[in-house]
């Protein structure tokens, strides 16, 4: 059995993956929300370290050839 295989996914695979991450995502927010809720301020952080370090990448202008 060999786990390390190439996959290829379609577009629509994808989008199907990312709504179940998405959903997990929620249920186990949902679980846990007592436990999540005093991490508050590591989300906060989380996300402006990650908006920092995209929004550089998304509004630079890359030289054209």
């Amino acid at each position: 059995m060999n786990i390390f295989r190439t996959w290829t996914f379609k577009w629509w695979e994808i989008s199907l993956l990312k709504i179940c991450l998405l959903s997990l995502g929620i249920i186990l927010g949902l679980y846990f929300y007592d436990y999540l809720i005093g991490l508050m301020w590591l989300w906060w952080v989380l996300f402006i370290i990650t908006t920092i370090y995209f929004l550089p990448k998304v509004f630079k202008k890359e030289p054209t050839i």
